[in-house]
């Protein structure tokens, strides 16, 4: 039988999961151009489009091309298409004379098999053997389908192709194992064992130091469905899909990743308001999310240790004491916050001068089960510590508190065992004024600079002390309210309220505030949701009459009387100008990715299975542009994601663009 024959075996399912679907519809769009054939003079290679492909009979697996796209190529593809339509002289007898693709399987030599796969491997699949030998075998032309449902995963034998040409979507470090459990499984199934080795014993659960095998699977699941997501489009999200995200957001906490989990259930979230429509519904932070968790995945699978730990994330807290010496605080203020995961709650912040940095104390929910947990219940009754009284009180006053735990983020423990008094607030000419927040936005630019990536830990709050303010200005065309505060040197920081009814106390006070001439020594800014450099103000430090206040905007009751409808507040915009507004200039690099992103969102919305001619052409002078602005790796994904506009290809861009976005707004 000729080497060409194997390629008979590969269907276009086949070959669809070594690559995807839609770098083969060009492969088979090559084929009936007829772009491609033999290379003359040489055998065994093939040139497709211009490139040359070297194949022989281990399948495309081991084929080479010299085009430098990684892995399985478009031309890889067209001359296994190629080669297993080609005519040839006796195939047609060669292949009625070859066994059946199951009496293929079952008269492998077991032993050899293992040999193939590897003393890991073979550990592996024994261990998976022990929990279950359950196998739903398929035979589709010259096709063995193998779907395992105690995996939850699938995986194909091609006849002629042997262990080595078995195909499936598992990650790297699973396949060898995963493809031969199933061939065990088959041949248990038929009443045969394999000879496994001697004195080789089942995988542990926990076999590297990295994640466990069912970590890994459960990964496998979680892209599984992002692809799905992307491939049925945004527009198109179903209540189904929510709900597959809230299992896997349930699955996640159980396999002790509860960072990932986490982000599953925002993302749930931001599906349960697409599917009702709901006026907030984005799918653009949808896309956002999911270019997220596939980054947080695919970098779980490679990590190990300290890195892991910290990709990991912390289910809960673990509170240490903070010391002999009780801990000396300023309150900064209190916000509310919603997720859209449906997580709901209160955050009181705290400076600590003595560690120079923001300590917070959190009154929160996972869901609105609890009736009596409102906005207006946890700033006025709730009593966080002993003699604390209710958080309205303690940002009325300073705060000594004794035999108090501290989390490593800076989370304060409600721990009975704290106890609370009050101290007076700091004076206006009191020196630790000098050494508190930021004063110079470059300094905060290097803080947040810092603490972008992965295992980067996340910045809740930043305090500010402006040298002046700027009234706020509304973005009709972006729905928002910006707010423009200058430090010491002039620069200016465009803080941002989006226009949104849950936020309407928190803007029209701030703009009350601002209107009326309060001298604003120090504002305290959140992480604004769904912006990955955006900050919201959510309280100020106002000297008023001599004295320090503090101003949480979501709660301060004196700042006037809210307008009935946002429409009127928007008309009310009008105030005493203490600074010159001033147009931040947007970096041609921002510029670039922000552009690259919306497109890439585009699509993500559409469902499309392939990208348009002009959406092409446009995408392909954006990696132009990144290469000339010096951004090679996104230029080099994008060029990946053009070659083969998949979701993961177009994710994994999605998510270094947004990185690049972040570390260039950081500057």
């Amino acid at each position: 039988m000729s080497w060409q024959t194997v390629y008979r075996s590969f269907d276009d399912d086949s070959l669809a999961t070594l690559a995807n679907p839609g770098l083969l519809r060009r492969a088979l769009k090559d084929v009936e151009a007829g772009k491609v054939g033999w290379q003359a003079g040489q055998g065994g290679v093939v040139l497709a489009d211009g490139q040359q492909v070297r194949l022989d009979g281990s399948g495309p697996q081991k084929a080479r091309c010299d085009c430098p796209a990684p892995g399985i190529c478009k031309h890889i593809l067209a001359a296994s298409v190629w080669l297993r339509e080609l005519p040839g002289e006796g195939a047609g007898e060669a292949v009625a004379a070859a066994p059946g693709v199951l009496e293929e399987v079952l008269a492998q030599d077991s032993a050899a098999l293992c040999k193939q796969a590897g003393k890991p491997a073979v550990r592996q699949a024994l261990g998976w053997l022990l929990d279950g030998d359950q196998v739903e075998a398929s035979v589709i032309n010259a096709r063995l389908q193998l779907e395992l449902p105690a995996l939850k995963l699938a995986c194909s034998y091609l006849r002629g192709a042997g262990y080595e040409g078995m195909v499936s979507d598992t990650p790297a470090k699973l396949r060898r194992a995963l493809h031969l459990y199933a061939l065990a499984c088959v041949w248990r199934q038929h009443g045969r064992e394999f000879a496994w080795p001697a004195g080789i014993e089942a995988a542990a659960t926990q076999g590297e130091p990295g994640l466990s095998t069912s970590e890994l699977l459960f990964l496998a699941q979680v892209r599984r469905l992002l692809g799905e997501l992307y491939d049925n489009g945004l527009s198109h999200a179903s209540a189904i899909a929510a709900g597959q995200l809230r299992a896997l957001t349930m699955s996640a906490r159980g396999e002790n990743l509860p960072r990932l989990a986490a982000m599953l259930r925002g993302l749930g979230g931001t599906l349960d308001l697409l599917v009702r429509r709901d006026y907030q519904a984005s799918e653009r932070l949808a896309f956002d999310e999911m270019a997220a968790i596939y980054a947080l995945s695919s970098a779980l699978e490679q990590a190990s240790d300290q890195p892991l730990r910290r990709l990991r994330g912390q289910a809960r807290r673990s509170f240490d004491a903070a010391g002999e010496a009780p801990l000396e605080l300023l309150p900064l203020g209190a916000y509310w916050w919603q997720t859209r995961g449906g997580a709901q709650g209160l955050t009181l912040s705290f400076w600590d001068h003595a560690a120079a940095r923001i300590v917070q104390a959190v009154l929160a929910r996972p869901d609105d089960a609890d009736r009596s947990f409102t906005r207006e219940s946890s700033w006025q009754a709730t009593s966080l510590w002993q003699g604390a009284g209710s958080v309205q009180r303690l940002c009325e006053q300073g705060l000594i508190l004794a035999g108090a735990a501290l989390a490593e983020d800076g989370r304060i423990a409600m721990d009975s065992q704290a106890r609370a008094s009050a101290a007076p607030l700091w004076e206006l000419d009191d020196p630790r004024w000098q050494a508190m927040g930021f004063a110079d936005w470059t300094a905060l630019s290097a803080f947040v600079k810092d603490n972008v990536g992965l295992t980067a830990q996340s910045i809740d709050c930043v305090l500010l002390r402006p040298g002046a303010v700027a009234p706020p200005q509304l973005d009709e065309v972006r729905q928002q309210l910006d707010w423009q505060v200058f430090d010491a040197n002039g620069a200016v920081l465009n803080l941002v309220l989006p226009a949104q009814e849950s936020l309407r106390a928190r803007i029209t006070r701030l703009q009350a505030a601002v209107s009326d001439g309060a001298d604003i020594r120090a504002v305290l800014a959140s992480r604004a949701r769904g912006e990955a450099d955006g900050w919201q103000p959510v309280s100020l430090l106002i000297a008023r009459n001599g004295k320090l206040r503090v101003v949480s905007l979501d709660f301060a009751v004196d700042a006037g009387k809210p307008p009935s409808a946002l429409s009127r507040f928007f008309k009310s915009l009008a105030g005493t100008r203490h600074a010159p507004p001033v147009l931040a200039a947007i970096p041609a690099t921002s510029q670039v990715l922000a552009q690259l992103l919306e497109l890439l969102a585009m699509q993500a919305r559409s469902g499309r299975p392939r990208l348009e001619g002009e959406l092409a052409h446009e995408l392909a002078r954006h990696g132009a542009t990144l290469r000339a602005l010096g951004l090679d790796l996104p230029a080099r994904l994008l060029a990946a994601y053009l070659q083969a506009p998949t979701a993961g290809h177009a994710l994994k861009l999605a998510h270094v663009c947004t990185t690049c976005m972040a570390l260039g707004a950081a500057r």
